[in-house]
């Protein structure tokens, strides 16, 4: 049966994974599904805490270890974020060629 690859894409837009499926290739969905979800986990409990970790920026900027944990925490937090966009855009698009295959 054919299927919109539009469909597909607006589907792995809600919810990533789910234009996989609906694009025929289910174990593949539900592995991005599974994914998303851990990553949602990451982002929701773990990444607010490293970038809580040291709210204040030091004022010396001597003190190199300061800086250090200042900084590498919210480096931490952006970096996790950036692939966590990245893979939900690569799902979507991953759902639209598999519709389209089809």
């Amino acid at each position: 049966m054919k299927r919109n690859p539009f469909i597909a894409a607006l589907l792995s837009l809600i919810i990533p994974g789910l234009g996989q499926i609906y694009g025929g290739e289910g174990k593949k969905g539900a592995a991005i599904i599974f994914a998303a979800i851990v990553i949602a986990n990451l982002n929701i409990m773990i990444l607010p805490l490293i970038a809580m970790a040291n709210p204040n920026l030091p004022i010396h900027a001597n003190d190199v270890n300061a800086v250090w944990k200042y900084w590498i925490p919210r480096i931490t937090h952006d970096v996790a974020s950036l692939w966590s966009i990245a893979f939900w855009i690569w799902a979507v698009v991953d759902a639209y060629n598999v519709a389209r295959k089809i």
